[in-house]
């Protein structure tokens, strides 16, 4: 059912209003997991602090590499805009570019913070004690997609 439902969704870039020149982007990730706690997947999200939408999300580890897959993935409107995120060490590539790594204190990343805490509110896999789980990679993504998209075309129809 969630395949018939992903399958029928417009391009993920067509969710996004367009970006300004003053935009910031918070990047962070948070940690959730397929089958069991022991296969730990990490969701990366670049959250708009101006339209509040997602601008690209990736599932992998939290290593390099899934960094670079996910940033990628930022549409280049997005991803020439100012940007801020914790201190995880990924993201100190991006400090040439008008990006700054904050502490969790200074509150740079608190948009992207507030919509993690929707994200395990309304998608039921993701909240840390539940019985409910992905039992594959591919469903979990899914899933993810689904929401993320739909909240971004909901904010897309009601405007800023």
């Amino acid at each position: 059912m969630v395949k018939k439902k992903v399958s029928g969704l417009t391009p993920f870039v067509e969710s996004l209003l367009p970006a300004e020149i003053d935009d910031v982007i918070e990047y962070d990730e948070l940690w959730s997991f397929v089958f069991s706690k022991l296969n730990r997947v990490w969701i990366w999200i670049g959250f708009c602090r101006r339209t509040k939408q997602v601008v690209a999300f990736h599932l992998g580890n939290r290593d390099k590499e899934s960094f670079n897959e996910f940033y990628s993935k930022v549409p280049i409107p997005y991803a020439n805009c100012i940007s801020r995120s914790d201190k995880l060490q990924a993201y100190k590539e991006l400090e040439s570019y008008g990006h700054k790594r904050c502490k969790k204190k200074e509150g740079q990343t608190s948009h992207v913070e507030a919509f993690n805490t929707v994200l395990r509110q309304r998608v039921a896999r993701l909240v840390r004690k539940t019985c409910a789980f992905s039992k594959s990679f591919d469903n979990h993504e899914m899933v993810i997609r689904l929401f993320i998209q739909s909240y971004n075309e909901n904010i897309l129809s009601v405007g800023l």
